[in-house]
């Protein structure tokens, strides 16, 4: 009985062992397929993303059965016109998702997929032991520093996946105990809850416990922040709406006191102003409204052409004498 074939044009099949596989795709069915809708992945040496590449392809190869490709040699005898249509798409997929550099080293007159798929995957895994010594020196120094929990643990997966492309696989305790070592000193006290849990925690387990973990930490920062703005603004508001009793007390202090003084030596000026009014005017002067100590009240204006500051002013009683007598007599005649 002939295997039936879905609408793709890929027919499926028991395999012997009882599993299933996928019947290779025709040629008119895979001519058409625009490959980097399959595999989005460009490959290139300065990215080191050989593995993620691979995975993508790999599933393409599955999806349309063509692992045979790639993975094992076909006799002479079996490469029809066919085969070989089928195997020159394989090849043009390979090209079409490499860069320029990579595709200068891989480049030959000749290829099939098997040897071109092998020309990629030595040349991204070729001097596995010096890479290898090199990606775990890289994985054990790695420090979280100022960097987020989630980015911190991807460059910590994608040195493991390398070190897994070059046949050096890193153990799920290796890379946990590495995910601790160079945690920020902020999270010392995660540490020991992870490590003391039965059955211990996997990479994604203890990734997706310190994200957690780090959601809390920011979200307490920011509400200590809060409460702190929030009280240094009810501060500033009270001591501008409600000033201080002492504040009260100085101002009213210093209000009086210099009241006081300007009263006091309003009083004394104004006395001194009557005084020389009413000694210039004799005793015919104007009437004065009002007490003269009272520091607002308003004395009679000066008469026309008066000027007390004009003539002598005798503050104290003194004995009147002569001109011209001093006190041993008249001054003696002058002698040639």
């Amino acid at each position: 009985m002939a295997p039936a074939s879905n609408q793709s044009g890929v027919s499926d099949s028991s395999s012997s062992d009882g599993g299933f596989s996928v019947a290779p795709a025709s040629s008119a069915a895979i001519q058409g397929i625009s490959i980097r809708h399959h595999v989005p992945i460009i490959l290139d040496m300065d990215e080191g993303n050989y593995g993620q590449w691979r995975h993508f392809f790999d599933s393409t190869l599955g999806k349309f059965g063509l692992e045979s490709h790639i993975y094992s040699t076909t006799p002479d005898d079996n490469r029809d016109g066919e085969w070989r249509r089928v195997d020159h798409c394989v090849v043009n997929w390979i090209l079409a998702t490499v860069s320029k550099g990579v595709f200068d080293i891989i480049r030959r007159n000749r290829h099939n997929a098997f040897s071109l798929w092998h020309a990629v995957e030595g040349l991204f895994q070729d001097n596995e032991m010096q890479r290898a010594v090199y990606l775990e020196t890289k994985l054990c120094s790695l420090q979280q520093g100022d960097m987020s929990i989630n980015a911190y643990c991807t460059k910590l997966k994608r040195i493991a996946d390398q070190l897994h492309d070059i046949g050096h696989p890193v153990s799920e305790p290796s890379q946990v105990l590495n995910l601790l070592r160079g945690l920020n000193p902020l999270y010392r006290y995660v540490k020991p809850v992870i490590t003391s849990k039965y059955p211990p925690h996997t990479f994604q387990t203890a990734r997706s416990f310190l994200i957690l973990e780090e959601l809390s930490v920011e979200h307490d920062a920011n509400a200590e922040s809060s409460q702190a703005l929030a009280a240094t603004h009810g501060d500033i508001s009270n001591a501008s709406s409600n000033p201080t009793s002492d504040g009260h007390k100085d101002r009213s202090s210093s209000s009086t006191n210099n009241g006081r003084s300007n009263n006091s030596g309003n009083g004394r000026s104004n006395n001194r102003q009557d005084q020389r009014r009413g000694r210039g005017r004799g005793n015919s002067g104007a009437p004065r409204s009002g007490n003269s100590n009272n520091p607002n009240a308003q004395s009679a204006p000066w008469a026309v052409g008066y000027n007390p500051w004009q003539g002598m002013v005798q503050a104290w009683s003194m004995p009147f004498r002569a001109l011209g007598a001093g006190i041993l007599g008249p001054r003696p005649s002058f002698l040639p």
